[in-house]
């Protein structure tokens, strides 16, 4: 068994009392690290820079993915639809370009990082940057009407002043055994929560489980769910619907942070997969990788690093997500 998976299931299915010795210094160094950290940015020891229009972070406290994509450009979607201009920052993760970068559509996912990419193809202002600060400026001296930031993950990134947070939670997972890293998937103790703006659940879930968990903090609450629009074939240029793509014999494949919540959701629509391949999160795809005798479902994050490939075999699983509520999205408008 792959060390990957043990973690894994020591942090979210069964503590493991033997990993749990082994790690618990390490997540002690680590709390006293971060606690650290924080105190500088505190007491302004590290600077923390505000720049001239509000900056909403979309993250999370825990490792792996949790939907902060899709709510980003549901977010995205609901800002244009309105008129208000904005602007998207990232870190660029795995990205080769190093410093600041204005990320557009003719970009690849390997110079820029998969989500950049997907914000740029969908017609966006994005910057990357280590330093997300600075690639807020650079976008804004580029697009000086733009009235809001929005960061792509960077809850932690202290550096760049925020005037929202929002914690994004995936329902599957939840926080796992609610532990620091690691011992637990925990980027920060839950006592986060209370001071995040708003956190939305992503996906289905457990009513009385989430009680048990969030009922000790004040944080309102949002739920997020996908839907789920058609599987596309970016070079055929085809559509099908979900009961179209069950006639087929198809193959699901996925290098994300939570990739048994993809198969699933695939499950869910009545997808009969002959097989999964699943490789690590942010994977750069080589062309062996790619089936040729089955029809491959991935997601879109997925398939901006299969592109360059041109495979007529690929799918992308197309989904919005739509909040159960307009109060997060009217928050956001109130700033600018």
């Amino acid at each position: 068994m792959k060390l990957q998976t043990i973690i894994e299931r020591h942090w979210y299915a069964k503590l493991d009392p033997f990993l749990l010795i082994i790690l618990f210094p390490f997540s002690i160094l680590y709390e006293l690290v971060i606690s650290i950290r924080k105190l500088l940015f505190t007491l302004r020891i590290l600077p923390s820079t505000k720049i001239k229009v509000p900056v909403v972070i979309i993250g999370n406290i825990s490792v792996g993915g949790a939907g902060k994509t899709p709510l980003t450009k549901h977010i995205a979607e609901e800002l244009t639809a309105r008129g208000v201009e904005f602007g998207i920052v990232l870190r660029g993760y795995k990205s080769k370009n190093k410093g600041i970068t204005i990320v557009t559509p003719e970009h690849t996912s390997d110079e820029v990082g998969d989500e950049a990419l997907i914000y740029a193809s969908s017609g966006y202002k994005v910057a990357i940057g280590s330093k997300r600060v600075n690639a807020a400026r650079a976008l804004l001296k580029q697009h000086p009407n733009i009235k809001i930031i929005l960061a792509d993950d960077g809850m932690q990134h202290y550096a760049l002043r925020r005037n929202m947070e929002i914690c994004v939670v995936d329902s599957s997972r939840m926080f796992g055994n609610q532990q620091l890293l690691p011992v637990g998937p925990l980027r920060e103790s839950m006592n986060r929560l209370n001071k995040v703006s708003a956190i939305v659940i992503n996906g289905d879930y457990n009513q009385v489980k989430l009680n048990e968990i969030l009922n000790k903090y004040k944080t309102h609450i949002f739920h997020q769910e996908l839907q789920f629009k058609c599987f596309y074939n970016p070079v055929t240029n085809e559509k099908l619907t979900a009961s179209e793509m069950a006639k087929r014999h198809i193959y699901a494949m996925a290098a994300i942070g939570n990739p048994g919540r993809f198969y699933d959701y695939l499950e869910k629509l009545g997808q009969k997969i002959k097989g999964v391949k699943t490789f690590p999160d942010h994977y750069h795809y080589q062309e062996h990788d790619i089936v040729s005798n089955l029809d491959i479902i991935t997601t879109e994050k997925d398939y901006t690093k299969l592109a360059k490939f041109k495979p007529k075999n690929v799918w992308i699983t197309e989904v919005s997500a739509k909040l159960n509520s307009d109060e997060l999205i009217n928050k956001i408008i109130n700033l600018v």
